[in-house]
């Protein structure tokens, strides 16, 4: 029989061990999982910036004006800037129809696919 103290220490050299093998997966999905949400957050606003052309036959001038007009319920926080004004929209270069035709990621940082997140 073992002495309550050997238990005790080969209990926390298990547990040490597991942590041991589960925490660099997790570091590293801690950027995919930022790169996952900003996937759907341009997915969203894209769509968004979609139909209201479709309902207003315009294009909005800010990414307020979505939020105003309950397109949006808020502007998304940028998850690789950490701010949601930082937003990069790209505008119409037609006069008839000015306004926001896209959406990009404020953020030049490089993903994990070696592209930078301003160009997704």
């Amino acid at each position: 029989m073992m002495p309550d103290h050997a238990l005790s220490d080969c209990a926390v050299a298990l547990v040490g061990g597991f942590v041991w093998l589960f925490v660099p997966s997790h570091v590293t999905s801690i950027p995919e999982a930022r790169e996952l949400k900003l996937r759907q957050d341009l997915h969203v606003m894209r769509a968004v910036l979609d139909q209201y052309v479709v309902d207003k036959h315009k294009r909005p001038s800010s990414l307020d004006e979505l939020v105003a007009t309950g397109y949006l319920k808020q502007v998304p926080t940028d998850p690789m800037t950490g701010r949601n004004d930082s937003w990069a929209a790209e505008w119409s270069n037609d006069q008839k129809t000015p306004g926001i035709v896209n959406i990009r990621s404020g953020s030049h940082s490089i993903s994990s696919k070696g592209t930078a997140y301003y160009d997704w």
